[in-house]
């Protein structure tokens, strides 16, 4: 443990980093992370949501609610962990588990995800977390106390497993050394990197390059993908279409647990067209100019 100098967050990778520097994570991406922590990109500030909100302020609940439960004792650290080989690698803890070498990780979540609690559920990301967690501390054992939707409590236990804890230290270690301290983007890009790559590459310069390849195989990738989406669309719009006829002039029908309607609806919509030729001055005093990068793939020659 160490004096909580660590407030920058650029300076190592924290517990709730962990999934996504694994490319494990639903929320953040590696080059998500790489960005931040390089500076890149300024880190969405996420304190000001309802729910970040929510759950700083139901934590000392959860963790009340844990000791009721349990019997066990719990306190507050308001210190940072750094691990013992690595001094990149650090981790804040909600509570330790008093007489006992374990972690308490205070969490909440909504109804919906209730599903990812059941049995011996527990969500991927806090798992990674909370490794990471045992292996900057050195205890134990992690409890995971869980409110969901303010009608069911549950508690997990994660033990400790030295072969898991040396494969994640290894990976957060060469992710560090290769991107972060190199300063080189990862090259696993993934779905959600659509607004980071943005926010990286804002604006295009005139030069055009030769792709190598890779740039061919994707683009051939991508051209099958569109092939197939098309084609599931088509055998989508037909199914839609049999139930549309089964209908007929009925609004509504059931079917098992699902019920299908088609109903007339009036949408209005101003008319751009007509308002541009009317009343130029009109239009113009409302035009709002945004900038982005368009991407685009077409064959060559086409317009």
């Amino acid at each position: 443990m160490a004096n909580d100098i660590f407030t920058d967050r650029k300076n190592y990778i924290g517990a709730s980093d962990a999934a996504a520097v694994l490319g494990m994570s639903r929320w953040k991406t590696p080059v998500q992370i790489w960005a931040e922590k390089t500076g890149v990109v300024e880190p969405d500030d996420i304190s000001k949501k309802l729910a970040v909100k929510l759950g700083n302020r139901l934590e000392e609940v959860v963790a009340e609610l844990f000791t009721e439960e349990t019997g066990k004792k719990v306190h507050k650290v308001n210190e940072a962990f750094v691990h013992k080989d690595h001094d990149f690698l650090v981790c804040h803890i909600d509570r330790k588990i008093n007489g006992e070498n374990a972690i308490l990780q205070c969490k909440t979540a909504s109804a919906w995800k209730a599903k990812e609690w059941d049995g011996e559920e527990i969500p991927h990301e806090y798992i990674i977390q909370e490794i990471h967690e045992l292996a900057v501390t050195g205890y134990e054992r992690a409890y995971i106390a869980v409110l969901i939707g303010n009608q069911d409590f549950k508690i997990k236990i994660i033990e400790r497993d030295e072969k898991l804890i040396s494969e994640i230290v290894e990976k957060e270690a060469k992710f560090w050394n290769d991107f972060i301290i190199k300063n080189v983007m990862p090259s696993t890009v993934m779905a959600g990197d659509t607004d980071t790559l943005l926010k990286i590459y804002p604006k295009s310069n005139k030069n055009s390059i030769s792709l190598d390849g890779k740039a061919g195989k994707i683009i051939e990738s991508i051209e099958q993908l569109k092939y197939d989406v098309k084609n599931l669309e088509s055998v989508i719009d037909q199914n839609e279409n049999e139930l549309k006829a089964i209908l007929g002039e009925n609004e509504s029908g059931e079917s098992g647990e699902h019920i299908i309607t088609w109903k007339n609806q009036t949408t209005n919509r101003l008319d751009t067209t007509l308002l541009k030729s009317k009343h130029p001055e009109i239009y113009c005093n409302f035009l709002k100019g945004t900038e982005t990068r368009v991407f685009r793939i077409k064959k060559k020659g086409e317009k």
